[in-house]
């Protein structure tokens, strides 16, 4: 399908919900600050109108940057116009928790550093959003005294992103598009361009979405430098937590007994991805190691005396050294942490994504088209994860039959499948593009267990029928 027609198709579906992803390369915004694809995004089609240029466009964008969304250096002037009584609005992503202890709602302010400002109850009471793993947005502060000390509050906010979209609309163009189309619509939208990939490597791409739109569903891609794995992650959902290599801790990941704040499993976010997967350490892996087990397995894990139930989805991204384009060991999964080389947590993930049949990303890798604007389409895939069958009549999968964790691995991959592809069994696709991807993902997982550990696993063919 040419770019022209693939362009003139999205547009006709979608209308206002698309936005040029060339136009967006191009003006280069974040060049000038570190902000999200979604907020980029959002922040162009708010100042894009037919008789701007593009250099009008970037002026309007930067300039409304540079008066409400602060560098870090310019933390204790902003402090300062506060402080002096003056009402300040800034671009951020604002959160809020509550301490029921102290009777407080505490909102973190990023640019500012701040974790202890307020909010108004009117402010909180319309964005329940901020109290869900936080919100993107432009928010109206200003500092009023609790009594004892002053206080930075935000008294106004105006959500940047979307809020919940209409699913109805997303299954009338789904009718529009064959199924390759469709594909390549998704491609756009986070951000590739799919004429410079070949069908199974679209086919391979488009798998990163998969936790997005099913509840704890765990997966791992390995992959070669320079492919791309983390890109949609950091910037197509705010429901997203990308943690970067480092040392991770039971408090972080789990839960903080110390402040009994949740961790990022937790269940504030959609999906925990761990980037550079094979240098993380893990403070106290014995005791993680088990967690691990138990969440993967039920969603579920306990920490001092406490259970906590997430629908959390985990995934690893790992490089790995290829030798003629593929794994150069048959037992690639030992480029991860030690605790991954234990067959009885392997297990318990679901697929694993083969990145090496990703080429690595180049300046002909990205997008140059239309495409679903990134705030919509993040806000389309949250909502999949728990909509009903009555309003959202995807992501069935066929009764299967075998080993009980490949099963429940392919089944719950096969749905996640049904919900991004809207294929469901009685379609002709389904079996191609749904079905079988969904065992190649698992059966990399039994491949990997045959490797790890061959007396129980005998053999790495995966056996699941109808």
């Amino acid at each position: 399908m040419n770019k022209e027609l693939l362009n003139e198709k999205i547009s006709a579906a979608f209308s206002e919900l698309v936005i040029d992803k060339a136009l967006v390369r191009s003006l280069k915004i974040r060049e000038k600050r570190t902000i999200p694809s979604f907020v980029e995004e959002w922040l162009i089609s708010r100042f894009q109108k037919s008789n701007k240029s593009d250099a009008d466009i970037y002026a309007d964008v930067t300039g409304f940057m540079s008066r409400h969304l602060p560098s870090k250096i310019e933390k204790e002037t902003i402090n300062y116009r506060l402080y002096s009584g003056e009402a300040v609005v800034l671009l951020d992503r604002f959160e809020v928790r509550i301490d029921i202890g102290k009777g407080k709602k505490l909102l973190t302010i990023p640019c500012l550093e701040e974790r202890n400002a307020s909010v108004t109850s009117e402010v909180l009471e319309k964005n329940q959003s901020l109290l869900e793993g936080g919100q993107w947005g432009a928010g109206r502060l200003f500092v009023n005294s609790d009594g004892k000390n002053n206080v930075i509050e935000l008294v106004e906010f105006n959500p940047m992103q979307s809020g919940k979209v209409r699913l109805d609309q997303l299954i009338k163009a789904r009718e529009q598009f064959t199924t390759r189309e469709w594909i390549c619509l998704l491609m756009r939208t986070m951000g590739y361009e799919p004429s410079a990939y070949t069908e199974e490597q679209q086919n391979n791409v488009i798998l990163r979405m998969l936790p997005l739109v099913q509840n704890n569903l765990n997966l791992m891609e390995l992959a070669p430098k320079g492919t791309g794995k983390s890109f949609i992650y950091q910037n197509l959902s705010r429901h997203v937590w990308l943690n970067s290599g480092g040392g991770l801790s039971q408090a972080q990941l789990f839960m903080n007994l110390n402040t009994n704040e949740i961790g990022l499993l937790g269940g504030k976010y959609d999906l925990l991805v761990l980037d550079e997967g094979q240098s993380i350490t893990f403070k106290g892996a014995d005791d993680i190691h088990a967690k691990f087990k138990d969440y993967l397995e039920s969603g579920q894990f306990s920490v001092g005396g406490k259970k906590i139930t997430s629908e959390c989805g985990l995934i690893i991204l790992a490089n790995i050294d290829l030798y003629e384009g593929r794994p150069r060991q048959l037992d690639y999964i030992r480029h991860l942490p030690e605790m991954f080389h234990d067959s009885a947590l392997m297990d318990r993930f679901h697929g694993i994504i083969p990145g090496w049949k990703i080429p690595r990303f180049t300046t002909d890798c990205a997008a140059q088209g239309m495409g679903i604007k990134a705030d919509v389409f993040g806000e389309y895939l949250h909502q999949l994860r728990t909509v009903s069958h009555l309003e959202f009549p995807f992501g069935e999968c066929p009764t299967l039959k075998g080993d009980s964790r490949d099963v429940k691995a392919v089944t719950r991959l096969a749905s996640a499948l049904s919900k991004l592809l809207l294929l469901n069994p009685d379609h002709a696709d389904y079996e191609t593009y749904v079905l079988s991807p969904a065992k190649e993902l698992r059966q990399r997982v039994r491949s990997q267990l045959s490797e790890l550990n061959p007396h129980e696993f005998t053999t790495a063919e995966l056996k699941v029928d109808l």
